[in-house]
């Protein structure tokens, strides 16, 4: 969690900061890391096939240095073995000087395949000590220096041979005849360096080779101006034991070092390939590679930030607009020409956004003047409703002690519909409670007109803590009660329908009056019509009634009383669009309907208020 509140402090808070970050965190950093890899990796794997491919040549060096030895100890047993060789050596100044040189110098030739390289000087004597070398004239005379080298003591009673190395690899042999006594001496002299030279000039790896002894001593060289580090020498050295071969890279990484062992004559031969005579420097490369991503990085990152700030600037042009746009009362505006594409597009918006938002204030301003209006007009309308709901009471209990206890129903009836109506602090209320405030108007309605208005509801159970504007229902009611039963003093049914369709609540109202369009007609006609032919007209007290209430009427159809109206003024101020008040004309009657947003609200707890807002009854 640190980290995270960490990484959101340092994380950039502008746009075009954030950009840049996101290009060099997300784009050129893994970018880079993963060319670092691929590079490591192609360098790893040349360095793995270059340390094949010189280990390889190595192992043929060796197995050429090894035939050289070889040959010169086969020819060794050729020589002791040749007659002729032996029949010179025998005679020795018995035998004219010439003949024998001849004979002694075309030994090779007798050799037939056994060839030995021009870097090997045979030199033979005999018991005398006349010295012969291969490829000149006898020298004349004795050498008995020759014989007498330390290194051939002890040769003739022992293995007949021995390797000395120095700079020279010298091979010391004495000649036995078929007695087993001494006839001559050999000694063959292999100048390693030149043949290392020679040899290592025909593998397409150009290595400077070295041979050194087993304390690291170097013996020969390829290239005298190009000898191995020391310390090279030593690691190869000591990671040998128990290895035909050992390869490790230098310091620098640029080189790999090969080392092999000759068991016979306790030799190291090492082998040293720079990898950069075929690579170019890696070091130079790395460098090159490095300075080329970051001038691309570089480059990626300026035009990352010319763009970033080429989208900034519209919107931080914007932003000052928008704060400005309170103190000129939105009248403020973006010149559009000043942009083109998609930013042009922003400008557009925002200005249409500004005239919405000024219309959109404007009609506000509008609606709450009418809603103040209209609750001027219900506040000059109604008497101080305290004054009111006291009398209601005082007459409520005047007619409770003369035992009249309908008079008191209605009384209670009326009390909890004035107070709900003058409670103008509240609009919506539960829709169970508007329910019984309907209630509480057909029992006062039925009262007067003797029970023949009988109504129907049919109200899903589960829409009972629905909120709906309240009062809402009543006008619809007294509607049907002034126009709808004018000519029908019997049957006179009302049908109360809520039920919820999708994300709407559906509130009906059907009768079965004159419907729409149809003259009313005048009520205290018909009943002074009736007094006067002595008929007896049914619901005569329900058509007085109806009388007294709505003379003024012209018919349904030709203009929506003021209740309804109110009704629809209601719905356009709580829901705008969302709420529609229609009337249908049915084959008898009228269907009235109200559609509104469906909004549950349960109550908090058991017993609590009846309604978001407060309580009906206000305080």
């Amino acid at each position: 969690m640190a980290v995270v509140k960490l990484a959101g402090r340092l994380w950039p808070q502008k746009l075009k900061y954030r950009l840049i970050a996101a290009v060099v965190l997300f784009i050129l950093l893994p970018f880079f890391l993963l060319q670092i890899m691929a590079y490591q990796r192609i360098e790893a794997s040349l360095s793995l096939e270059f340390q094949e491919k010189a280990g390889k040549q190595l192992t043929v060096m060796k197995s050429e240095l090894a035939i050289v030895f070889a040959d010169m100890f086969r020819y060794y047993l050729f020589l002791e073995n040749d007659p002729v060789t032996q029949q010179a050596l025998d005679l020795g100044t018995s035998m004219e000087p010439g003949e024998r040189y001849r004979l002694l110098s075309h030994a090779a030739e007798r050799a037939g395949s056994l060839r030995l390289p021009s870097q090997v000087a045979v030199t033979m004597a005999d018991i005398e000590g006349n010295v012969y070398l291969s490829g000149e004239e006898p020298r004349g005379g004795l050498d008995t220096s020759f014989i007498q080298d330390p290194a051939f003591s002890g040769l003739d009673s022992g293995g007949g041979y021995q390797w000395l190395s120095g700079e020279v690899l010298r091979m010391y042999a004495v000649l036995k005849n078929r007695a087993g006594e001494a006839a001559g001496y050999v000694r063959m002299d292999f100048l390693y360096n030149s043949w290392l030279v020679e040899t290592s000039r025909n593998f397409l790896l150009q290595q400077n080779y070295q041979i050194v002894d087993h304390e690291g001593r170097s013996l020969g060289l390829s290239d005298s101006r190009k000898p191995i580090a020391p310390a090279l020498v030593r690691d190869i050295i000591a990671g040998m034991e128990g290895r035909e071969l050992n390869q490790l890279l230098d310091q620098e990484g640029t080189a790999i070092v090969s080392g092999t062992f000759f068991y016979d004559l306790n030799w190291y031969m090492l082998s040293y390939l720079p990898m950069n005579n075929y690579l170019g420097n890696m070091n130079a490369i790395r460098s090159q590679y490095f300075y080329t991503f970051l001038a691309v990085s570089l480059i990626l990152v300026a035009v990352t930030f010319l763009i970033a700030s080429a989208i900034s600037r519209p919107l931080v042009l914007l932003r000052r607009k928008m704060a400005q746009s309170a103190e000129a009362e939105l009248k403020t505006r973006v010149q559009e020409g000043a942009f083109a594409g998609e930013m042009r597009d922003l400008a557009v918006t925002f200005n249409t956004m500004m005239n919405d938002i000024q219309g959109l204030l404007l009609r506000l301003k509008q609606e709450e003047r009418q809603k103040e209006a209209l609750h001027y007009r219900m506040l000059a309308a109604h008497m101080n409703p305290h004054f009111l709901m006291n009398t209601l009471n005082t007459i409520k209990w005047n007619v409770l002690d003369k035992e009249d206890t309908d008079t008191a129903d209605i009384c209670i009836a009326l009390g909890k519909l004035l107070e709900t109506t003058l409670n103008s602090e509240v609009e919506l209320i539960h829709l169970k409670q508007e329910l019984e405030l309907m209630h509480a108007y057909m029992y006062i309605q039925n009262y007067r007109y003797e029970g023949l208005v009988a109504v129907d509801y049919q109200v899903d159970s589960r829409l009972e803590y629905a909120l709906v504007p309240k009062l809402s229902l009543q006008p619809l009611m007294e509607n049907a009660l002034k126009h709808g039963f004018a000519h029908m003093p019997e049957d006179a049914r009302v049908t109360v329908r809520v039920y919820a369709r999708g994300r709407e609540l559906i509130m009906e109202m059907e009768d079965n009056g004159t419907g729409l369009g149809a003259g009313a007609g005048d009520a205290e006609d018909i009943v002074r019509e009736a007094d006067r032919s002595g008929e007896s007209v049914g619901g005569d007290a329900f058509l007085r009634n109806k009388a007294a209430a709505g003379t003024d009427y012209a018919g349904r159809g030709k203009r929506r009383g003021i209740g309804l109206a109110n009704i629809e003024e209601r719905l356009r101020l709580l829901f705008r669009t969302e709420g529609s008040l229609t009337l249908e004309a049915l084959n008898r009657g009228v269907l009235a309907r109200i559609t509104l947003p469906l909004l549950i609200s349960n109550p908090y707890a058991e017993g609590g208020g009846e309604d978001v807002e407060g309580a009906a009854g206000g305080g």
